[in-house]
């Protein structure tokens, strides 16, 4: 049931304009249904995603519906790479919601106002943690094998600061001052990028988060050695991935995020003790030690609508 697409784990960006609008106040109110579900705020019911790169260009559209209690009930996302459209219903419960999609189903339980496991009908099994002020910590899938993954969030003060993938380097994320009204629809994709009710209604997993952030930068290396048989020798390697995102935002006057722009950089370095750089069989001495760096960027563009 995975959809939409994200920009991986590199999230966030530098807010680079002074005239934001200033947006909601630590004062107000938030109501929630028996469920959880917050009912005192606008809700979302567009998120439209452009990708622009020399390589790669097209365009996502989510739309919601949601019932006459504000509950998210109909998710209908379009894709111009394929002109492909999908459609998942949501369906609510006595401490339950379900998401259908194509034959295929997810069953949440919630408990306390959080979702605490989910079901899928091919047998892949949810896990929700939190900490003691109702944020996500910990979020784990695993198929039927027993083949898990798990990704871990750092909180302070009501930032994730640090998000984690299994045993790799952290993403880090950093923050300015800019907060916004409601919350910031793309952290919840940060988690899983095919959260269907979650990314309406993200204090179902403690992820209504206001604070925008400024950066986000992540890092992944790997490194080994291998027996070149035409060589008849062994070269050592190293790969090193950088992501960088930046964003800038705008509001709409009452304080809610109408559009991101996100500024992808990505750089990839690989080191080797020797490569035949000019393909003539035989390894020169300044084809020993050889460090070649490549930078892709990328540029893509959310734009949200509330009511």
């Amino acid at each position: 049931m995975r959809t939409f697409r994200f920009i991986g784990m590199a999230l966030v960006a530098v807010m680079t304009c002074a005239n934001f609008t200033a947006c909601s106040s630590d004062d107000d109110e938030v109501i929630k249904d028996d469920d959880g579900v917050v009912t005192s705020e606008k809700k979302l019911v567009e998120m439209k995603e452009s990708y622009d790169s020399k390589d790669d260009v097209h365009v996502d559209v989510m739309t919601f519906s949601y019932d006459s209690k504000g509950k998210l009930i109909t998710v209908v996302q379009k894709c111009s790479d394929d002109n492909s459209s999908d459609i998942t219903n949501i369906t609510w419960g006595e401490n339950t919601f379900k998401e259908s999609s194509n034959g295929e189903s997810i069953t949440y339980s919630i408990n306390d106002g959080l979702v605490r496991t989910g079901s899928e009908s091919d047998g892949r099994n949810y896990s929700f943690a939190y900490n003691s002020s109702k944020q996500l910590t910990t979020y784990q899938y695993g198929d039927k094998n027993d083949d898990t993954t798990t990704r871990t969030l750092t909180w302070d003060n009501g930032k994730v600061t640090k998000m984690t993938y299994e045993k790799d380097e952290p993403s880090t994320i950093t923050y300015g001052n800019q907060t916004c009204k409601g919350y910031f629809p793309l952290m919840v994709l940060m988690v899983e990028d095919d959260f269907k009710a979650m990314l309406a209604h993200p204090e179902l997993i403690g992820m209504r988060a206001t604070q925008l952030p400024t950066q986000s930068y992540s890092k992944e290396a790997q490194k080994g050695e291998h027996y070149d048989d035409h060589f008849k020798e062994t070269y050592k390697y190293e790969n090193i991935y950088e992501y960088t995102t930046k964003f800038t935002y705008k509001l709409t006057t009452d304080g809610y995020v109408e559009s991101v722009t996100a500024e992808e950089t990505d750089i990839e370095t690989n080191k080797y003790s020797f490569q035949d750089k000019n393909g003539d069989g035989k390894i020169s001495d300044d084809e020993r030690n050889i460090t070649d760096t490549r930078t892709y960027t990328g540029t893509t563009t959310y734009t949200f609508k509330w009511e």
